[in-house]
Protein backbone atom coordinates (compact mmCIF):
# COMPACT_ATOMS: atom_id res chain seq x y z
CA UNK A 1 0.00 0.00 0.00
CA UNK A 2 1.47 3.63 -0.80
CA UNK A 3 2.21 5.39 2.12
CA UNK A 4 -0.29 8.63 2.17
CA UNK A 5 -1.16 10.89 5.56
CA UNK A 6 -4.81 8.97 4.40
CA UNK A 7 -2.66 5.85 4.78
CA UNK A 8 -1.22 6.47 8.54
CA UNK A 9 -4.66 7.54 9.54
CA UNK A 10 -6.33 4.40 8.42
CA UNK A 11 -3.57 2.58 10.47
CA UNK A 12 -4.33 4.31 13.23
CA UNK A 13 -8.03 4.01 13.43
CA UNK A 14 -6.89 0.10 12.87
CA UNK A 15 -4.68 0.26 16.12
CA UNK A 16 -7.51 1.47 18.03
CA UNK A 17 -9.51 -0.93 17.66
CA UNK A 18 -7.75 -3.93 18.70
CA UNK A 19 -8.42 -5.46 21.97
CA UNK A 20 -7.30 -3.59 24.71
CA UNK A 21 -4.21 -5.17 26.54
CA UNK A 22 -4.05 -4.78 29.71
CA UNK A 23 -1.54 -3.40 31.82
CA UNK A 24 0.54 -5.63 33.73
CA UNK A 25 3.27 -3.57 35.47
CA UNK A 26 3.87 -0.03 36.16
CA UNK A 27 7.29 1.93 36.20
CA UNK A 28 7.55 5.33 37.97
CA UNK A 29 8.41 8.29 35.37
CA UNK A 30 12.01 10.13 35.61
CA UNK A 31 11.80 13.44 35.17
CA UNK A 32 15.65 13.60 34.61
CA UNK A 33 17.60 12.99 31.47
CA UNK A 34 20.74 11.18 32.20
CA UNK A 35 24.21 13.35 32.48
CA UNK A 36 25.13 14.73 28.94
CA UNK A 37 28.68 13.31 27.82
CA UNK A 38 30.18 13.00 24.79
CA UNK A 39 33.15 11.99 24.00
CA UNK A 40 35.22 11.94 20.84
CA UNK A 41 38.88 11.80 19.62
CA UNK A 42 40.68 14.98 18.03
CA UNK A 43 44.01 13.43 16.93
CA UNK A 44 45.70 12.08 19.78
CA UNK A 45 43.76 14.25 22.27
CA UNK A 46 40.27 13.21 24.14
CA UNK A 47 37.81 15.89 24.33
CA UNK A 48 34.58 15.34 26.76
CA UNK A 49 31.73 17.46 25.84
CA UNK A 50 29.14 17.96 28.67
CA UNK A 51 25.99 19.91 28.41
CA UNK A 52 25.40 22.01 31.61
CA UNK A 53 21.97 22.44 30.90
CA UNK A 54 19.78 23.90 28.43
CA UNK A 55 17.60 27.55 27.75
CA UNK A 56 15.05 29.62 25.79
CA UNK A 57 16.25 32.85 24.47
CA UNK A 58 12.93 35.95 23.44
CA UNK A 59 13.64 36.01 19.97
CA UNK A 60 12.96 39.61 20.54
CA UNK A 61 16.95 39.45 21.71
CA UNK A 62 18.26 39.00 18.55
CA UNK A 63 17.57 42.30 16.00
CA UNK A 64 16.46 41.80 13.00
CA UNK A 65 13.20 41.53 11.55
CA UNK A 66 10.78 39.78 14.72
CA UNK A 67 8.23 38.51 11.75
CA UNK A 68 11.43 36.83 10.13
CA UNK A 69 12.52 35.47 13.08
CA UNK A 70 8.98 33.63 13.77
CA UNK A 71 8.84 32.12 10.56
CA UNK A 72 12.76 30.55 11.04
CA UNK A 73 11.43 29.45 14.75
CA UNK A 74 8.40 27.59 12.98
CA UNK A 75 11.25 26.09 9.98
CA UNK A 76 13.07 24.66 12.70
CA UNK A 77 9.95 23.42 14.41
CA UNK A 78 10.36 25.39 17.17
CA UNK A 79 7.48 27.76 16.97
CA UNK A 80 6.74 30.61 19.36
CA UNK A 81 8.49 33.44 20.91
CA UNK A 82 11.68 31.74 22.02
CA UNK A 83 14.96 30.64 20.77
CA UNK A 84 16.09 27.27 22.12
CA UNK A 85 19.42 27.54 23.40
CA UNK A 86 21.96 24.97 24.84
CA UNK A 87 24.93 25.22 27.32
CA UNK A 88 28.19 23.05 26.86
CA UNK A 89 31.48 22.86 28.25
CA UNK A 90 34.80 21.10 26.91
CA UNK A 91 36.99 18.96 28.67
CA UNK A 92 40.59 18.58 26.95
CA UNK A 93 42.46 15.46 28.17
CA UNK A 94 46.21 16.00 26.46
CA UNK A 95 47.56 12.88 28.01
CA UNK A 96 49.65 15.03 30.41
CA UNK A 97 46.57 17.75 31.39
CA UNK A 98 43.54 18.13 32.04
CA UNK A 99 42.30 21.43 30.02
CA UNK A 100 38.70 22.49 31.21
CA UNK A 101 36.78 24.81 28.92
CA UNK A 102 34.40 27.01 30.46
CA UNK A 103 32.59 25.82 33.69
CA UNK A 104 28.80 26.24 33.01
CA UNK A 105 25.92 28.69 34.52
CA UNK A 106 25.90 27.57 38.16
CA UNK A 107 22.81 28.15 39.67
CA UNK A 108 22.31 31.37 37.73
CA UNK A 109 18.69 30.02 35.99
CA UNK A 110 18.14 27.09 38.66
CA UNK A 111 17.42 23.67 37.67
CA UNK A 112 17.26 23.80 33.75
CA UNK A 113 21.68 24.86 34.09
CA UNK A 114 24.21 23.87 36.14
CA UNK A 115 24.96 20.46 35.55
CA UNK A 116 28.69 20.34 35.10
CA UNK A 117 29.15 19.45 38.13
CA UNK A 118 26.53 16.41 38.37
CA UNK A 119 28.56 15.55 34.08
CA UNK A 120 31.98 15.62 35.68
CA UNK A 121 30.79 13.04 38.45
CA UNK A 122 29.37 10.63 36.22
CA UNK A 123 32.63 10.96 33.37
CA UNK A 124 34.41 9.69 36.44
CA UNK A 125 36.50 13.29 36.87
CA UNK A 126 37.39 14.67 40.16
CA UNK A 127 37.67 18.01 39.94
CA UNK A 128 40.34 18.55 41.80
CA UNK A 129 42.02 16.49 39.19
CA UNK A 130 41.92 19.49 36.51
CA UNK A 131 44.97 21.56 35.89
CA UNK A 132 43.58 24.69 33.51
CA UNK A 133 40.63 26.03 32.94
CA UNK A 134 40.04 28.23 30.45
CA UNK A 135 37.13 31.06 30.47
CA UNK A 136 36.33 31.98 27.28
CA UNK A 137 34.96 35.43 28.46
CA UNK A 138 33.13 36.71 31.31
CA UNK A 139 29.46 36.04 30.99
CA UNK A 140 27.37 33.75 33.52
CA UNK A 141 26.98 30.71 31.88
CA UNK A 142 30.70 30.35 31.07
CA UNK A 143 32.19 31.40 34.22
CA UNK A 144 29.76 31.19 37.44
CA UNK A 145 30.54 27.35 37.73
CA UNK A 146 33.98 28.47 39.23
CA UNK A 147 32.33 28.49 42.05
CA UNK A 148 30.96 25.57 43.85
CA UNK A 149 27.24 25.58 44.22
CA UNK A 150 26.15 24.96 47.54
CA UNK A 151 28.72 27.48 48.96
CA UNK A 152 30.48 29.79 46.52
CA UNK A 153 33.50 28.24 47.06
CA UNK A 154 36.50 27.73 45.10
CA UNK A 155 35.44 24.74 42.68
CA UNK A 156 38.05 23.84 40.85
CA UNK A 157 41.15 23.64 43.73
CA UNK A 158 44.34 22.89 42.08
CA UNK A 159 43.15 24.66 38.37
CA UNK A 160 45.31 27.62 37.10
CA UNK A 161 42.27 29.58 35.38
CA UNK A 162 43.16 31.50 32.05
CA UNK A 163 41.72 34.25 30.42
CA UNK A 164 41.81 36.73 27.88
CA UNK A 165 43.93 40.12 29.02
CA UNK A 166 41.57 42.77 26.97
CA UNK A 167 38.83 40.41 28.78
CA UNK A 168 40.24 40.41 32.54
CA UNK A 169 40.86 44.14 32.55
CA UNK A 170 37.23 45.45 30.86
CA UNK A 171 35.10 43.31 33.43
CA UNK A 172 37.66 43.08 36.43
CA UNK A 173 39.38 46.28 36.49
CA UNK A 174 38.18 49.64 37.51
CA UNK A 175 34.53 50.75 37.14
CA UNK A 176 31.66 48.88 37.04
CA UNK A 177 30.82 49.54 33.01
CA UNK A 178 27.44 49.47 31.78
CA UNK A 179 26.82 50.32 28.08
CA UNK A 180 24.20 52.43 27.18
CA UNK A 181 20.82 50.76 26.75
CA UNK A 182 22.17 47.77 28.65
CA UNK A 183 21.22 48.16 32.17
CA UNK A 184 21.58 44.49 32.88
CA UNK A 185 25.02 44.66 32.23
CA UNK A 186 25.60 45.38 36.04
CA UNK A 187 24.32 42.30 37.22
CA UNK A 188 27.23 39.98 34.50
CA UNK A 189 29.58 42.26 36.30
CA UNK A 190 28.47 41.64 39.57
CA UNK A 191 28.57 37.96 39.03
CA UNK A 192 31.49 37.66 37.09
CA UNK A 193 33.46 39.53 39.87
CA UNK A 194 32.08 37.35 42.32
CA UNK A 195 33.04 34.07 40.26
CA UNK A 196 36.48 35.15 40.09
CA UNK A 197 37.94 36.40 43.51
CA UNK A 198 38.42 33.92 44.84
CA UNK A 199 40.86 32.65 42.41
CA UNK A 200 42.43 36.29 42.07
CA UNK A 201 42.87 36.37 46.01
CA UNK A 202 44.69 32.74 45.69
CA UNK A 203 46.66 33.70 42.90
CA UNK A 204 45.44 31.46 40.25
CA UNK A 205 44.76 33.58 37.43
CA UNK A 206 46.64 34.23 34.57
CA UNK A 207 46.28 36.03 31.69
CA UNK A 208 46.76 35.48 27.49
CA UNK A 209 47.18 37.27 24.12
CA UNK A 210 45.64 36.20 21.16
CA UNK A 211 47.10 33.54 19.38
CA UNK A 212 48.78 32.01 22.88
CA UNK A 213 49.04 28.60 23.50
CA UNK A 214 47.13 27.18 26.53
CA UNK A 215 48.33 23.92 26.59
CA UNK A 216 50.67 21.88 23.57
CA UNK A 217 48.08 22.00 20.41
CA UNK A 218 45.28 24.23 22.71
CA UNK A 219 45.87 27.91 20.87
CA UNK A 220 42.97 30.86 21.37
CA UNK A 221 42.05 32.85 19.00
CA UNK A 222 40.15 36.21 19.43
CA UNK A 223 37.13 36.78 18.13
CA UNK A 224 35.94 39.89 19.72
CA UNK A 225 32.51 41.63 19.48
CA UNK A 226 30.33 39.28 22.09
CA UNK A 227 32.64 40.99 24.45
CA UNK A 228 36.04 42.28 24.01
CA UNK A 229 38.04 39.32 24.77
CA UNK A 230 35.64 36.68 23.73
CA UNK A 231 38.56 33.61 22.93
CA UNK A 232 37.84 30.90 20.69
CA UNK A 233 39.86 27.58 21.10
CA UNK A 234 41.62 26.00 17.82
CA UNK A 235 42.45 22.28 19.19
CA UNK A 236 45.25 20.86 16.75
CA UNK A 237 47.19 18.00 18.39
CA UNK A 238 50.37 17.30 16.75
CA UNK A 239 49.48 13.67 15.79
CA UNK A 240 46.77 15.42 13.65
CA UNK A 241 43.42 16.52 13.91
CA UNK A 242 41.62 19.67 14.10
CA UNK A 243 38.56 21.01 15.83
CA UNK A 244 37.47 25.01 16.59
CA UNK A 245 35.69 25.38 19.84
CA UNK A 246 34.14 28.91 19.14
CA UNK A 247 31.91 29.17 22.09
CA UNK A 248 29.31 32.04 21.09
CA UNK A 249 29.88 32.77 17.95
CA UNK A 250 25.95 31.16 17.72
CA UNK A 251 23.27 31.43 20.50
CA UNK A 252 20.33 30.01 17.99
CA UNK A 253 21.13 27.63 15.58
CA UNK A 254 17.50 28.63 13.63
CA UNK A 255 18.15 32.10 13.76
CA UNK A 256 21.88 32.79 13.45
CA UNK A 257 23.12 30.29 11.13
CA UNK A 258 20.80 31.55 8.41
CA UNK A 259 20.97 34.72 8.89
CA UNK A 260 24.61 36.00 10.10
CA UNK A 261 23.37 39.25 10.29
CA UNK A 262 21.07 38.99 13.66
CA UNK A 263 23.14 40.19 16.81
CA UNK A 264 21.78 38.81 20.63
CA UNK A 265 21.32 41.60 23.21
CA UNK A 266 23.95 40.48 25.59
CA UNK A 267 27.02 41.59 22.65
CA UNK A 268 29.06 44.47 23.74
CA UNK A 269 29.83 45.12 19.90
CA UNK A 270 26.47 44.10 17.96
CA UNK A 271 27.97 45.20 14.51
CA UNK A 272 31.57 43.78 15.29
CA UNK A 273 30.07 40.13 16.74
CA UNK A 274 27.82 39.78 13.22
CA UNK A 275 31.50 40.67 11.51
CA UNK A 276 32.98 38.10 13.44
CA UNK A 277 30.70 36.06 13.01
CA UNK A 278 30.52 36.51 9.33
CA UNK A 279 34.02 36.11 9.18
CA UNK A 280 34.05 32.33 10.92
CA UNK A 281 31.15 30.76 9.48
CA UNK A 282 33.01 31.30 5.79
CA UNK A 283 36.33 29.87 7.28
CA UNK A 284 34.88 27.20 8.76
CA UNK A 285 32.63 26.17 5.60
CA UNK A 286 35.24 26.80 3.19
CA UNK A 287 38.43 25.03 5.24
CA UNK A 288 35.29 22.16 5.91
CA UNK A 289 37.20 22.75 9.92
CA UNK A 290 34.91 20.70 12.37
CA UNK A 291 33.27 22.65 15.07
CA UNK A 292 32.02 22.82 18.55
CA UNK A 293 29.71 26.00 19.64
CA UNK A 294 28.39 26.32 23.54
CA UNK A 295 24.94 26.93 22.53
CA UNK A 296 24.19 24.14 19.64
CA UNK A 297 21.94 21.43 21.16
CA UNK A 298 24.28 18.91 23.11
CA UNK A 299 26.89 17.67 21.95
CA UNK A 300 26.81 20.74 19.58
CA UNK A 301 29.65 19.11 16.99
CA UNK A 302 29.43 19.26 13.54
CA UNK A 303 30.54 21.43 10.43
CA UNK A 304 28.99 24.59 8.45
CA UNK A 305 27.37 24.20 4.83
CA UNK A 306 26.51 27.50 3.17
CA UNK A 307 23.00 26.95 2.01
CA UNK A 308 21.90 30.37 -0.20
CA UNK A 309 22.62 33.42 1.53
CA UNK A 310 23.28 32.13 4.71
CA UNK A 311 24.47 28.65 6.40
CA UNK A 312 23.22 25.34 7.70
CA UNK A 313 24.59 23.09 10.59
CA UNK A 314 24.97 19.56 9.84
CA UNK A 315 25.84 17.90 13.18
CA UNK A 316 27.86 14.88 13.65
CA UNK A 317 26.61 11.62 13.14
CA UNK A 318 26.50 10.07 16.74
CA UNK A 319 29.14 7.34 17.57
CA UNK A 320 29.15 4.72 20.38
CA UNK A 321 32.75 4.07 20.04
CA UNK A 322 36.02 7.00 20.10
Amino acid sequence: MALTRRSLGLAALGGAMLPTVPVLAKAPLDSAQAAGIYRMKVGTYEVTIFNDGTGALPAKYFSGDPAGAGKLLEAAFTPGEFAPTSYNAWLINTGEKLVLIDTGYGTGVGPRAGHLPSGLAAAGVDPASIDRIVITHVHPDHANGLLTQADKKIAFPNATIHINADEYVWWMEGDVKVPDGKPFFKELFEGGRAAFKPYVDAGKVQTFKDGAELSPGVTAVTAPGHTVGHTMLRIEPSGGGQLLIWTDIIHSTALQFPEPERSIAFDLDPAQAVATRKKVLDMVSTDKLLIAGMHIGFPGVGHVAKAGTGYAFVTVPWSSTL
